[in-house]
């Protein structure tokens, strides 16, 4: 423990935690990590070297510390991991995107950086499948559960219920992306201040889109970065880890165009809403006594 305040933005994924940690770490009194992620509280290796080596991660003479990962929130364990580590009166922010727009846009993503060849309909019928292949040895980034969990990180009320057993709902900020962060973002961020405990008359940019929907140029080039070569091999040998990563992103940040060739039509939306996540919306829509209208076609 330490005098330092904690939050943690734990997801969900593509719910707009980019852009968030991106307009808070302009605050001159909070500390995020140079890196968005920094996988502590999710992988085994980091969480053995304790609390002191997290804490090296932000800078000590900051008042809050504020991590963002949507991984967080996927993941079971890591809810017990983040009590034990930093206490009951860790503050947790829930970003919540419509279940089937967020699985889409992940979709897109997983398909942008060359991991996924299937059509999105077929993508879904065959995830449990997917998910169930050990690949816990894999590069994080290529491993199944994020590339291929689409509409498994869309129960959003199963992984809350995980958080609730350890944190009070009064230590709990929910998001709503359409609503709140795309249609109200400056409000909401004063709002995410004033949970934080921060001050709120420190000007922040909130007016961009850290990491926007995006297809790739030329595929060809997306699968010679993402999947294993020759060349890749030598350049382990020749040039530091850090390097190649730089590397990595400007190539692919060159390669990816901003026009996306796919969308869901209605029709589909309200297929798979309906088919995968009514229950589960309702439920979350009693947890945080909101509701979300991602349901409203109903009404039609």
């Amino acid at each position: 423990m330490c005098k330092n305040s904690h939050l943690i933005c734990v997801g969900a994924q593509k719910s707009g935690t980019t852009t968030l940690h991106d307009i808070l770490k302009q605050h001159s009194d909070i500390s995020l990590p140079d890196i968005k992620e920094t996988k502590f509280f999710q992988r085994d290796t980091e969480f053995k070297k304790g609390i002191i080596y997290y804490h090296n991660y932000f800078d000590l003479n900051k008042k809050y510390f504020v991590e963002v990962d949507p991984e967080y929130m996927f993941l079971d364990y890591v809810p017990k991991r983040i009590f034990d580590t930093l206490g009951p009166n860790t503050k947790i922010i829930f970003m919540l995107r419509n279940p089937i727009d967020r699985a889409f846009s992940q979709y897109l993503m997983s398909k942008r950086r060359g991991f996924e060849t299937l059509k999105f309909d077929k993508a879904i019928l065959d995830e449990k499948d997917r998910l169930l292949i050990d690949d816990s040895q894999a590069d994080f980034y290529k491993s199944k559960t994020v590339n291929f969990s689409y509409i498994s990180r869309g129960y959003y009320a199963k992984q809350i219920n995980n958080f609730l057993k350890y944190f009070n709902i009064n230590n709990m900020m929910f998001v709503l992306f359409e609503e709140d962060f795309v249609k109200n973002r400056n409000e909401t961020v004063l709002k995410i201040l004033d949970f934080i405990g921060a001050n709120k008359k420190i000007e922040l940019d909130t007016n961009f889109i850290s990491n926007p929907a995006t297809s790739y140029k030329n595929k060809h080039i997306t699968n010679f970065l993402n999947r294993p070569n020759f060349f890749k091999k030598l350049f382990k040998y020749v040039l530091p880890k850090k390097i190649r990563s730089i590397i990595r992103e400007k190539i692919l940040s060159i390669n990816y165009s901003s026009k996306i060739l796919e969308k869901l039509t209605d029709k589909e939306r309200r297929y798979y809403l309906d088919a995968y996540f009514s229950n589960d919306i309702i439920e979350l829509e009693k947890i945080i006594k909101r509701k979300t209208n991602w349901l409203n076609y109903k009404k039609l």
